[in-house]
């Protein structure tokens, strides 16, 4: 009984340090690092040290965490970096063919993709959007080259500093992994149903804790490696050419050019519409005559009719 109780205790303390967070779980893991699971019945001693798998046992007081910002180079963030760019194209199927090709060379994918506008019923201006996946260590020169093949109307960059996170989680990580190898020491030390029941209660715990953080890690390292951008594509039948801080000879000058080119696209889209619509016109020509012939006809008949009448 005293064995069972002395063992219980035991796995209640590590059980603490396992639902500790920020600052608790740091102060929890060194205590359990200054502490032995020793049974004067058992007659074994196994000292497990607890400290060493975290890599810094100071606290940081902005993030209570075990990560210290000091410590890491710039050049070893973890940094998830997103992009949003609009573009317009007026060579939309060019643009659309050299995107992917450059995706596939700069090591990428197309995540998801989506486009809509002309069709068999309506031949309107097509958009698309895009969300690739480009290698980090390519970023800026994809970022480059879209630029090159359209025209950028608007771009947000977003990058998202995880470093604190990632180190953290790594730590919390590997004191978990220490944790369970004394469960599993534990257990080979158990001699009662009892006592092995318990201890596999607590590895079940241990072992979703560390699940869970691997699953953490894997997203971030997903996020890290490979940067996110999302492409929003309008084909237009003519750039804009804006100009920072116009005069007013300029601002009137390009009023002139846009309102003279709508004029003329106007016209244009009158044009081909008329010729376009000719075999409807057509159709809807012929009952017209028909209609037309006959009510000639009549009236001359009737006219002819009253004329032979008042002869």
């Amino acid at each position: 009984m005293k064995r069972t109780i002395l063992i219980i205790l035991t796995l209640a303390m590590a059980a603490m340090v396992m639902t500790g967070c920020g600052a608790s779980y740091a102060a929890d893991s060194a205590t359990v690092a200054s502490s032995s699971f020793y049974d004067s019945d058992f007659g074994w001693y196994d000292d497990y040290d607890v400290e060493e798998a975290v890599e810094t046992s100071e606290i940081n007081p902005d993030t209570n965490s075990v990560y210290d910002d000091s410590d890491v180079e710039s050049s070893s963030r973890k940094l998830i970096k997103n992009r949003t760019m609009d573009v317009q194209t007026v060579e939309y199927d060019q643009f659309v063919a050299d995107l992917k090709s450059y995706v596939s060379s700069f090591g990428g994918y197309i995540e998801s993709s989506s486009e809509s506008g002309n069709s068999y019923y309506s031949s309107s201006l097509r958009y698309a959007d895009f969300t690739i996946r480009i290698p980090a260590d390519n970023y800026d020169d994809f970022s480059e080259a879209v630029g090159n093949i359209a025209t950028v109307t608007y771009s947000y960059e977003y990058i998202n500093d995880v470093t604190s996170t990632y180190v953290d989680i790594e730590a919390r990580l590997t004191a978990l992994e220490t944790e369970r190898d004394s469960f599993l020491a534990l257990m080979k030390k158990a001699e009662t149903v009892e006592e092995i029941l318990q201890i596999q209660s607590y590895l079940t715990d241990v072992n979703y804790e560390i699940e869970s953080y691997t699953a953490r890690l894997k997203t971030y390292d997903d996020q890290i490696s490979y940067s996110t951008f999302y492409i929003y594509v309008s084909e237009v039948r003519r750039i804009s050419t804006e100009v920072s801080n116009p005069t007013v000879f300029e601002r009137i000058s390009s009023n002139l050019s846009d309102n003279f080119y709508d004029i003329g696209e106007g016209f244009k889209d009158a044009f081909v519409w008329i010729v376009s619509s000719i075999p409807y016109l057509i159709l809807v020509a012929i009952p017209v005559i028909v209609v037309v012939v006959i009510v000639v006809a009549m009236v001359k008949k009737g006219k002819k009719k009253k004329a032979e009448t008042e002869e």
